[in-house]
């Protein structure tokens, strides 16, 4: 097959050497650990793949054929693979594809410990034609590939049990859950009964779109699971992977790059630490307290606990109306951040409103960022992270609650950091993960760095592991032009400032054809008052030169 792909890159044209091949899908979605699957990959510019990329130990897997989807206004590109699971693979893996125009994005490929069983052919849309499952726990591969289609699945449960349902599903599909129980009526004996429901959370950024439940059964007998396209989408490459178990244990994923300005990051006791290897190395904290905001108060009236910085806050709305509140004293002229972390619910679930008041009582600052645009309209968003300056010194009182008043449980936890601000290089931006190289064409690569905390030093940004043949220079563009002016508010407290550089990837004329991705890498290394600080590595970047230079 190896020999085969490389014939077709020797003999391709320059036109379709120059199209990235697109992966969109696999059906099945996933597999069981230890077993082997023969899936379908669904994408473009597949024409001509010879190899299967994988990224990280437990995965293998061949190309069997390529083929292209008989129906549809675009065709698709099919790639038939037969993928392998190591059986002691414990976490989702993923690959991609090499073809004539070079390496592919990757695809997740699902891992789990269930029992298969594959959705079946024909319509299961209506309750009483629901699938019957056979055994639980189990993972059942399905697709969504009508518009409105809906799938039904029936099973067996005793009086008390406890199950989880949750979909892994394809980045087209926006899947929903349902459970029913047939119960009939007077005007329908066939009537299904809606249990619980669950779509996602919520659509927001870096948290999963997947639906989760889960269900306690008071009665024995059968009910049934119904998955959906929230919308009523579907079509081609809408497949889902649903898990039916007693707690599948799957978190989400936290992102491994750095990541400053969300809710989900962690934070952690060693956070200065960790900022401070971000500007200049040398300098160490001890490790930042814990101190629990949810501790009963030891003095009557209730005086808030003291707390002298750095300290990390954790603490619970346990319920509407919850607020916490801790003391902390400054000095004139002390710059804080306060970082907040949702490490289960967050926005718009879960909406933590810090407010930080002085000894009379008087609002100083929150984390509600308002701005007016252009248009004149008003906006206002809390924020996970705030910067302050203290014109005068003085104890203050931080309080935390949801901004709603409206919700609290046990759910509902958070992290908040009260610590000295770290200038350091913060989160840096890299769109690309791959790079298919034409000799003589060059590419860019736009890197930028945020400034975190008032950081005014340099940052030299670098790429190494190049192909042969292939350089990596800085170079300059032209700045798009800006939107109008709008009233930012009080910028300072809520964002951070940026600067961009541009890398100038370039093959020689004579460069070699690669017949494999080359990993290589970008770094950001912050220089301070001409002192050179760490190397971060940034990101690992796939490039392969997809046609001999001549």
């Amino acid at each position: 097959m190896l020999g085969k792909g490389l014939f077709l890159l020797a003999c391709c044209a320059g036109a379709l050497c120059a199209q990235a091949p697109r992966v969109d899908s696999v059906y099945p979605a996933g597999g069981k650990a230890g077993s082997t699957i023969q899936a379908v990959v669904r994408g473009a510019n597949l024409k001509g793949t010879y190899e299967v990329w994988t990224e990280g130990a437990g995965l293998k897997a061949t190309v069997l054929a390529v083929e292209t989807e008989p129906e549809g206004k675009k065709p698709a590109d099919l790639v038939r693979v037969e993928i392998h699971l190591d059986s002691a693979l414990a976490a989702d893996a993923s690959f991609r594809l090499l073809a004539p125009g070079g390496v592919s994005n990757a695809l997740r490929f699902y891992v789990h410990q269930e029992p298969v069983q594959m959705e079946a052919a024909g319509a299961h849309e209506l309750p009483r034609q629901a699938q019957k499952i056979t055994q639980l726990p189990v993972a059942v591969h399905g697709r969504i590939a009508q518009v409105g289609e809906v799938d039904y699945y029936s099973f067996q449960v005793k009086a008390g049990d406890l199950w989880r349902f949750r979909t892994l599903s394809s980045e087209a599909l926006d899947p929903a859950l349902s459970i029913y129980k047939l119960t009939g009526s007077w005007f329908d004996p066939d009537r299904a009964t809606r249990l619980a429901f669950s779509d996602e959370p919520v659509p927001y950024p870096d948290l999963t779109t997947e639906a989760s439940l889960q269900y306690k059964f008071a009665e024995a007998g059968e009910y049934l699971v119904r998955v959906n396209g929230f919308w009523g989408y579907g079509g081609p490459g809408q497949e889902y992977l649903l898990l039916i178990t007693r707690d599948d244990g799957r978190a989400t994923p936290r992102p491994d790059e750095w990541k400053e300005r969300t809710w989900t990051r962690p934070l952690r006791p060693d956070r200065m630490n960790v900022l401070q290897a971000r500007a200049l190395p040398g300098k160490t904290s001890l490790p930042i307290p814990v101190v629990d905001a949810d501790a009963e108060p030891v003095k009557t009236p209730v005086e808030p606990q003291k707390i002298i910085l750095p300290t990390l806050v954790v603490g619970t709305v346990e319920h509407p109306g919850d607020i916490d509140r801790v003391r902390f004293s400054v000095k004139e002229g002390e710059k804080l951040a306060f970082e907040v972390e949702t490490p289960e619910k967050s926005l718009p679930l879960m909406n933590p409103f810090l407010r930080v008041l002085d000894g009379d009582g008087v609002e100083v600052v929150t984390n509600i960022y308002s701005v007016v645009n252009s248009n004149g309209n008003a906006s206002k968003q809390i924020k996970p992270k705030t910067q302050y300056s203290f014109p005068r010194g003085g104890e203050f009182t931080l309080e935390i609650r949801d901004i709603t008043a409206s919700y609290g449980d046990a759910g509902m936890k958070y992290r908040v950091l009260l610590r000295p601000q770290v200038p350091h290089v913060g989160e840096v931006h890299v769109a690309e993960d791959r790079l298919n190289l034409i000799p003589g064409k060059t590419q860019k690569l736009s890197v930028v760095t945020d400034q975190e905390e008032g950081f005014d030093g340099y940052v030299i940004v670098s790429m190494e592991g190049l192909p042969e043949g292939v350089r990596a220079l800085g170079g300059t563009e032209v700045e798009p032009d800006s939107p109008p002016s709008e009233s930012v508010g009080k910028r300072e407290r809520f964002t951070t400032k940026k600067e961009k550089a541009t890398l100038i990837v370039v093959p020689e004329p004579g460069t070699p054809r690669t017949e494999r991705p080359v990993t290589a890498r970008v770094y950001a290394q912050p220089v301070v008052k001409g002192e050179l600080g760490a190397r971060i590595l940034v990101k690992e970047v796939l490039i392969m030169v997809i046609k001999a230079g001549t």
